[in-house]
């Protein structure tokens, strides 16, 4: 039976495949992306800072074994609130206001952001003509990880990943080490979820997504 989704190839070969125009997804610096960060846990980091330890989530392209890794890192946000909110409390589709002080920031790049299109948002289909499929966004973790690690490798330039998130279905970015210069000296906004200007937002994106707010 053929797999889900098949091993990346080489690092070589993966790096001739190169990216096309139409492959790249642009984040230009008019746009807002959406990150919620907790900021009392053990973990918390900061609202610009990408995370060394891993791998850990879909896209971490850190090496193995599971460790702190610096030169390798992944800043994970969305394009919109409801996307942020619904990977940020995907594991218990509930929407903590208190629990370890999470954040609901936005910021607006610094520069362009240059992002592998893999969730087939824009015109080119990538994953496909390398040999790969689009089910980088739903097949397990320690084989989308080893994705992330190759193209990481093949293209070590690259600002990052577009995907489609797979609780909020819409854009979704996976940044790596080369956009950390992209990152703005102060979020465009950033507010605790437990501020009362944060209810009505939260509300309609626990309604939409079926999430509980609490």
């Amino acid at each position: 039976m053929a797999r889900m989704l098949p091993h990346p190839p080489a690092v070589d070969e993966l790096s001739h495949h190169g990216i096309r125009d139409n492959e790249y997804a642009l984040i230009p610096t008019t746009d807002i992306l959406w990150r919620v960060h907790r900021t009392t846990s053990s973990h918390a980091l900061a609202w610009n800072e990408l995370r060394t330890y891993g791998p850990v989530l879909r896209f971490d392209p850190h090496p193995l074994p599971s460790g702190d890794h610096p030169g390798h890192g992944v800043w994970y946000g969305a394009t919109d609130v409801h996307g942020a909110l619904a990977e940020a409390f995907q594991a218990t589709r509930t929407i903590d206001r208190v629990q370890e002080a999470p954040y609901l920031t936005g910021l607006h790049p610094a520069r362009d952001l240059r992002l592998l299109d893999i969730g087939g948002l824009g015109a080119g289909r990538w994953p496909t003509r390398v040999g790969g499929t689009f089910a980088l966004d739903s097949a397990p973790h320690g084989l989308t990880q080893r994705w992330a690690r190759t193209i990481a490798a093949a293209h070590p330039g690259l600002d990052g990943l577009l995907y489609r998130g797979r609780f909020s279905g819409g854009p979704c970015a996976a940044l790596f080490p080369p956009a950390a210069d992209a990152f703005p000296g102060r979020p465009a906004t950033s507010n605790p979820l437990a501020h009362p200007g944060l209810q009505r937002r939260l509300a309609a994106a626990a309604e939409a997504l079926g999430y509980t707010l609490v």
